[in-house]
């Protein structure tokens, strides 16, 4: 089997390296960023998270053996049971509700991150569908451990403990790996560009980027 997925991933890593030096992240780590930054980021990663899960309804059509609709739901059971549940319990913490999400304006920077990929999981193949949501995982994954790994006091009195030590884990590495392997699966497995598959996943990790620098530098907007 040809190994499709580590020249992809590693055309990515700069994108994010990038990601690890920005302040969201520095102050998520170190413990300093503004409890409001945080709030305005797990607020859209709520709403994000809600059209992920939908892009996974479409992928899973997309589907021919047992095996691979397994996957898929190997992977949201992940997001569900852990992402989700982490975010929950951060909104009930400010008195807000799952539903006040939904009063809240989306960020442009988070809603062409959704589109793009509700385009490729519906309209694309099961490969680009599959390239346009693994960059979300993988990417914390890789931030995370070796953010960890440089400071591995870095969840010490840390208020945001809740939020980082499920991507440290020490399954999380096993996932990741797991998941590229998937992806890489499916390359050989359907007719599909390298070169293709190379740019969505390039474009989603992009989007990662974009959604951290926009969860520090904007401000959170209801509806009135």
């Amino acid at each position: 089997m040809i190994n499709y997925m580590d020249e992809i991933i590693q055309d990515s890593i700069p994108v994010w390296d990038e990601c690890i030096k920005t302040p969201f992240v520095e102050g998520l780590i170190n413990g300093t960023i503004e409890d409001k930054k945080v709030l305005k980021y797990i607020v859209e990663d709520t709403r994000y998270l809600l059209n992920y899960a939908k892009c996974y309804a479409y992928l899973i059509s997309k589907c021919n053996t047992l095996e691979e609709v397994r996957m898929f739901y190997n992977i949201l059971s992940f997001v569900n049971e852990g992402e989700t549940s982490v975010r929950r319990d951060y909104i009930l913490k400010h008195n807000l509700k799952e539903e006040d999400v939904e009063t809240t304006i989306p960020d442009v920077e988070s809603q062409i991150y959704i589109d793009s990929m509700m385009n490729w999981c519906s309209s694309g193949s099961i490969v680009e569908g599959c390239m346009s949501i693994l960059p979300c995982m993988l990417s914390y994954g890789y931030i995370f451990n070796k953010c960890y790994k440089e400071n591995p006091k870095m969840l010490d009195n840390n208020p945001y403990k809740s939020i980082l030590e499920g991507y440290i884990s020490p399954d999380m590495d096993a996932w990741c790996k797991e998941w590229a392997d998937f992806g890489n699966l499916l390359m050989n497995k359907y007719p599909c560009s390298k070169e293709k598959c190379k740019a969505i996943f390039r474009f989603s990790s992009d989007r990662e980027l974009a959604f951290w620098n926009m969860s520090y530098n904007n401000e959170l907007t209801f509806i009135k």
